[in-house]
């Protein structure tokens, strides 16, 4: 029932609901039975594949570390520390802290390592030097395991042994990275590198529905960029925000932030300043309600550098400033330091 419930919300059908529905059944029969030793299997997909289009992300981390528990003491490690690991990318999604999450990654990846879940300690370590290098520190996240690794050695080998998903995960944290720092070229590039290795119609976790919400940001911004003669990154930024305008029916607290983000870089490409405002200021609101702090800086700081395209120097400021404190409330020095070099221009612009 619960691979059901996940095929169903999966493409082609994308049928929610009913998705929803399985998931339900599976845990209901699972507990009515006191099949305590499925609740590791069960739980990494119904809450880290079909929950997620319609409860609260926060809502799942309880329910992963509960089937991580669950499964330590019932002997099934492969499970209970996929579940860890499902639950440091929600959290990451969630915004936590990215020291609190830096170790979470460091634990996780040293467990998987111990029993030689070796796709679980790839993915960990690609993880975790992600959040190093948001946090600004400049630490080789593989090198306590092996001084000549690296994430680009990682790649060269899973390129060659064709493991799929070690490959999409890496392109994954390169887009995110390089698109919160602003590095929006990097971000299309690896893109379309990525299209190699997308498998987006099969099972999503929140990482992936996160990759679509940073793949349509960044196709929009570079649409704006190319022109109007440019329709491909225009229709990729589209196809995003119809997805996203769909999950939205099915959870606000989720989506709608995501929703209104993509809407605002979409009416900023079609020049409709009444609605970017608006979508903008909602975006971020948002966001602080449903507790998205990093998606609330990134809000922020578009924000700002679309009032600086429209000549308006002191609000851009401002949400810069708004910006900044989200960053660094998240963690995210080395976002904290672009900020401040926006702030640096447009704070000479206004004088």
């Amino acid at each position: 029932f619960a691979c059901y419930g996940a095929l169903l919300v999966s493409e082609p059908s994308c049928d929610i609901e009913e998705g929803h529905s399985m998931g339900r059944v599976a845990t209901e029969i699972m507990n009515m039975l006191g099949a305590s030793e499925m609740t590791p299997r069960v739980c990494a997909i119904v809450h880290g594949f079909i929950n997620i289009y319609k409860e609260p992300w926060q809502a799942c981390l309880g329910k992963h570390l509960e089937a991580y528990e669950s499964g330590a003491s019932v002997g099934d490690v492969e499970y209970a520390i996929t579940n860890l690991y499902q639950r440091n990318n929600t959290a990451n999604d969630c915004g936590e802290k990215l020291v609190t999450l830096s170790l979470h990654y460091e634990e996780c990846a040293k467990r998987a390592f111990q029993h030689n879940l070796m796709t679980l300690w790839r993915s960990s370590v690609i993880k975790h030097q992600l959040i190093l290098d948001l946090m600004g520190i400049e630490q080789n996240a593989f090198a306590p395991y092996d001084s000549g690794a690296s994430e680009e050695s990682c790649f060269a080998s899973a390129r060659q042994s064709k493991e799929i998903s070690v490959c999409r995960l890496i392109c994954m944290t390169r887009k995110y990275l390089a698109f919160f720092k602003g590095d929006f070229d990097t971000a299309g590039a690896v893109y379309e590198l990525s299209q190699k290795y997308s498998l987006y119609s099969i099972g999503r976790q929140t990482i992936i529905l996160v990759t679509m919400f940073i793949d349509g940001l960044t196709a929009l911004y570079l649409a704006r960029k190319h022109g109007k003669e440019d329709t491909k990154w225009a229709g990729i930024g589209f196809r995003m925000l119809e997805s996203m305008k769909n999950w939205t029916e099915h959870s606000t607290w989720n989506f709608s932030n995501k929703c209104f983000l993509l809407e605002a870089e979409y009416s900023f490409l079609k020049e409709d300043h009444k609605r970017a405002i608006y979508c903008y200021n909602a975006s971020i609101e948002s966001a602080r309600d449903h507790h998205f702090i990093h998606e609330e800086g990134l809000a922020e700081e578009k924000l700002a550098f679309y009032l600086l395209h429209e000549r308006c120097q002191k609000g851009a400021l401002d949400h810069f400033y708004n910006a900044k404190k989200c960053y660094e409330s998240w963690g995210a020095h080395a976002l904290v330091k672009n900020v401040d070099k926006a702030i640096a221009i447009a704070a000479s612009g206004f004088s």
